[in-house]
């Protein structure tokens, strides 16, 4: 009579990568969340002065003020940066493309609402310099690892 040992059998083994981020992964998605709903309102209010918003420091409000062109492309850097390694902490395929997709989304979106504001004006020259932002952005994210999968 033939005794059989008991078997354990293994669940089966997915090849598929869990696509869900990370604690560090959800960080870099709520910054970048935070990050679009302030390019957000500060785009929409009816003054285009930073010194004007109440929650932006003086001196950022000042230095911001200096020169509007900068002012566009400056929030857009970390963007990219975020967006990117936070796709790349849900093993998304090519994080950067989709960054640089939602972040140009962002810029759109936030030139766009200004047609229907009265003091405000929807400007070309500022999808350029937001544009650079995203640039200066994606070479930032690649030049530190962004794209790779981490």
């Amino acid at each position: 009579m033939e005794t059989s040992e008991p078997t354990i059998s293994k669940p089966p083994q997915h090849s598929e990568q869990k696509r869900y981020p990370n604690r560090r992964g959800l960080a870099f998605f709520v910054l970048s969340g935070v990050l679009v709903m302030l390019i957000t309102i500060a785009s929409w209010v009816s003054d285009s002065r930073m010194t004007a918003l109440r929650w932006v420091p003086g001196w950022m409000g000042d230095w911001a003020d200096r020169d509007p062109n900068i002012r566009t492309a400056v929030p857009f850097i970390p963007l990219v940066f975020l967006l990117t390694h936070g796709f790349a902490s849900c093993k998304l395929k090519r994080p950067l493309v989709w960054s640089v997709i939602l972040s140009s989304a962002s810029l759109g979106l936030s030139e766009f609402g200004q047609i229907f504001l009265p003091n405000r004006t929807a400007d070309v020259r500022d999808l350029v310099w937001g544009g650079t932002g995203i640039l200066m952005g994606t070479v930032m994210a690649w030049v530190t690892g962004g794209p790779k999968s981490s």
